[in-house]
């Protein structure tokens, strides 16, 4: 039989300083940080729709790949408080943000780049 899980016990719980529920579970289902980074993520939906002016009908390495064009180009039309709250949209964000980070300039990076420390 399996033990229950003491909702107290720093094993199978992770401290969240958000106070609204919602945004914890949007958080933990996109795998992001915070709030901020969903914002990001959307503004850099957002972004990746006015670079894709040729709807992925030429391979220029700008905006969304074929199979992403539509998808990105609707989530981008969603307002940005709707997107943060929503289980859906916001993992949605997050993923594009993260597959299209190459394109994306620094200020809608989802994951900030962690300096590495070096050793001389």
């Amino acid at each position: 039989m399996p033990m229950p899980l003491d909702e107290d016990s720093p094993r199978y719980s992770i401290p969240q300083k958000r106070t609204i529920r919602v945004l914890n579970l949007v958080c933990q289902l996109a795998r992001c940080d915070d709030l901020a980074a969903l914002v990001r993520a959307h503004r850099a939906v957002q972004w990746l729709a006015k670079q894709d002016e040729d709807h992925a009908t030429l391979a220029n390495g700008r905006g969304f790949s074929k199979s992403d064009s539509v998808s990105g180009r609707n989530l981008a039309k969603w307002p940005t408080e709707r997107v943060i709250v929503s289980s859906i949209l916001g993992p949605m964000a997050v993923r594009l943000a993260r597959k299209y980070r190459r394109q994306l300039p620094h200020e809608y990076l989802v994951d900030k780049p962690k300096q590495q420390s070096l050793k001389i």
